[in-house]
């Protein structure tokens, strides 16, 4: 049996999405974090459950092929990254099999379309055009009151300085020395009701404009310029907006091919943000568009960026649960698709019940999260409604356990019975 404190040897086997290595043994299968398939790892159990055990890697015995130095010092001790002893090959394909193992054990998925496109970032470092930072009571130097940032450690409680973070763009490690030598960090020590200091925002933009700011931005910080392949963007700070535009990019580009052809006359652009998708949609026959967001700043954005693009478009400053449920019935179903991009959380069910009873004939399902992913695409093709059609994989967050995942859902048939298409 295994006990907590108990040393073992393990051989890993698999990498669970997460980043743990899988280790089988006799008694059970254990988790081990930062360890690669085929290494001989000593291990210390560290927690045990019914049906699996945790364990602390301390020695790596014999290495698995794959392994490679990390780059950041904090390693091992801050909770932002999980693959830095990976070569990135390696880290990619694990992502990959990580998202076909979802979808077949939490969507039930038995045939898959392959991932096509399999976009692997071009900079596994480097890439981040925005940092939070989250902050510390303020500390006294010189007789002046500083905080200090960084992020959680791995065990999400304990806080870990930092004064440089490899996966930022490099502009964004002299931005972070502006930002704590600056009067504005003086304030954020100093606040009144002694209330603790807030976190710190870093970002870049797609012409290389710096801007910083504590706790919400603030009205002197005017719309970002962001750009996706040939369209121009405007995002104000505090809205949603791809942190690895080269990999984004390849993204929107991949939604536009699979939906340039289908039989469209209106489109849905639902968790529509910037209108990122509205904009990067190209289909000729598309003359319709509706664009739900609940977040005001990002509306606003939506209509100035829409209108630069040149396309009309309906824009409700609602929330998807409570629009998409009213607005769907209206939409002729044989050519309507559904973009939607939720948030880690996924959809709401009072969506996808929507998405069911009207069953527009084309839904495009965007995700950061494949567990919430295969959970919703399970409802959705559940009883032959929707079938997983494409599917693809965008590695928007190298060296951490995330990844971005397109798929296109095609209606099997009308609300009234008759075959869509």
């Amino acid at each position: 049996m295994l006990s907590i404190g108990s040393q073992v040897t393990v051989t890993i086997a698999d990498l669970a999405f997460g980043g743990d290595g899988v280790a089988r043994t006799q008694e059970g299968v254990v988790f081990v974090p930062y360890t690669a398939v085929g290494d001989e790892a000593l291990i210390e159990i560290t927690e045990t459950r019914k049906n699996f055990a945790r364990g602390k890697l301390l020695q790596v015995i014999t290495p698995g092929p794959g392994r490679a130095a990390p780059r950041c010092p904090h390693f091992g001790v801050c909770g932002g990254c999980q693959y830095q002893h990976l070569d990135y090959a390696t880290e990619f394909a694990a992502k990959r099999k990580q998202l076909q193992d979802i979808l077949r054990r939490i969507g039930r998925f038995q045939e898959l379309p392959p991932p096509e496109p399999s976009c692997a970032a071009a900079e596994p470092y480097g890439y981040r055009n925005k940092i939070r930072l989250e902050a510390r009571p303020a500390q006294a130097e010189n007789g002046r009151k500083y905080a200090d940032y960084g992020y959680l450690q791995n065990d999400n409680k304990s806080f870990l300085k930092v004064t440089h973070c490899p996966l930022g763009r490099p502009e964004l490690g002299k931005l972070l020395h502006q930002a704590i030598d600056s009067q504005w960090n003086q304030h954020n020590a100093h606040r009144k009701d002694q209330q603790a200091p807030a976190a710190l925002t870093l970002r870049i933009d797609s012409r290389g404009e710096t801007e910083f700011y504590f706790g919400f931005a603030p009205g002197r910080i005017s719309w970002l310029n962001e750009r996706l392949n040939d369209i121009e963007y405007k995002v104000p700070a505090e809205a949603f907006w791809q942190i690895n535009p080269p990999v984004a990019g390849q993204l929107v580009k991949t939604m536009d091919l699979w939906t340039r052809e289908l039989p469209l006359t209106s489109l849905i652009d639902a968790y529509g943000g910037v209108g990122t998708f509205s904009c990067a949609l190209t289909n000729p026959s598309i003359i319709e568009r509706l664009l739900i967001e609940s977040f005001r700043q990002a509306t606003e954005a939506a209509q100035y960026n829409l209108q630069q693009c040149g396309y009309g478009c309906q824009i409700v400053a609602e929330t998807t649960e409570r629009a998409l449920p009213r607005r769907l019935p209206k939409f002729p179903a044989k050519t309507t698709l559904v973009v939607l991009d939720p948030p880690r959380t996924g959809c709401q069910d009072k969506v996808l019940q929507a998405l069911r009873a009207a069953r527009p004939a084309y839904v495009a399902y965007v995700s950061c999260n494949p567990s919430t992913l295969a959970r919703d695409l399970r409802t959705l093709c559940e009883g032959d409604v929707y079938r997983l059609t494409r599917l693809a994989i965008f590695d928007m967050f190298p060296r951490t356990a995330h990844f971005e995942t397109a798929t296109l859902l095609t209606a099997q048939s009308s609300p009234t019975g008759e075959p869509n298409g």
